[in-house]
């Protein structure tokens, strides 16, 4: 098994970069158990060193080799091995981060990935330059890079006023588009451009995914509390509803659910 670790962010660096996780696997001669990653409304900037990392989607298996990436949103849970001898740290970049990186149309790369070099020569080049292996040195040359890139501009403004509306409405308190295009001043057609653009998700998807990423997580908080029990607290009050939003996502039913099947953060 791979070993997993996190490393939080500072503020104001957490406005942009949620936080460093990294699975470690470079010590062993095997491939690592598999795990799945969930979405969680975030893209992730990958430093893969070593052999490299295999993910499967369904019935397609992915080999990610040596090299800097930027992974899009997932819209399902990917299953994830680490080859022998190889490491993965990874920046969790909140959802309006990445418009700061690239003006590349972000929903070309949902359940996609691709080079940084492509991405943004600039920061490939500079990050090529260092051992990507070792974390410390690297968390830092990431804050040293991007910090210059992490201002607010309208659009990530926008995006980020969204997604708060979002999260400050679990568990229970519907959110309606048409309010928050109020509140915004935008249409919804203008939102829903906007992030497609940059997040690769429509509102309603990034809706839904961090929706079910909560209960997810609050199911792997200690307490008494059932799936079923959480998704009513979370507003899932038609259960047949929930059972198609979680399987889409999770690709297997609420009643199989194994915290030890996934990666899972610590708090």
């Amino acid at each position: 098994m791979f070993h997993y670790k996190e490393i939080p962010t500072p503020d104001p660096i957490q406005t942009y970069i949620r936080k460093f996780w990294v699975l470690d696997h470079s010590n062993s001669p095997l491939y690592s158990h598999a795990k799945y990653a969930l979405p969680n409304g975030c893209l992730t900037l990958a430093f893969i060193t070593g052999q490299g990392v295999l993910l499967e989607d369904g019935n397609k298996t992915i080999n990610i080799k040596t090299g800097i990436y930027l992974i899009g949103q997932i819209t399902r849970r990917l299953k994830v091995i680490i080859k022998p001898y190889s490491k993965a740290i990874m920046a969790q970049l909140n959802p309006w981060t990445p418009t700061l990186i690239t003006k590349l149309p972000l929903s070309e790369l949902t359940n996609h990935f691709a080079t940084l070099n492509f991405v943004n020569k600039k920061l490939h080049k500079a990050f090529s330059a260092i051992d990507t292996s070792d974390e410390n040195l690297l968390v830092k040359k990431i804050y040293h890079e991007l910090e210059s890139l992490f201002y607010e501009t309208s659009d990530s403004s926008l995006i980020q006023n969204v997604i708060n509306v979002f999260t400050a409405s679990f568990p229970a308190k519907p959110v309606k588009m048409s309010d928050i295009a109020a509140d915004t001043g935008y249409s919804k057609r203008y939102i829903e451009k906007k992030f497609n653009l940059h997040t690769g998700l429509s509102p309603k998807e990034m809706y839904s995914i961090l929706r079910v990423r909560n209960i997810i997580n609050a199911l792997h908080r200690p307490n008494n509390k059932s799936l079923t029990q959480l998704a009513l607290e979370f507003g899932y009050f038609d259960q047949s509803h929930f059972i198609k939003m979680y399987t889409g996502i999770m690709d297997s039913s609420p009643r199989r659910f194994e915290t030890n099947d996934y990666i899972l953060p610590f708090n």
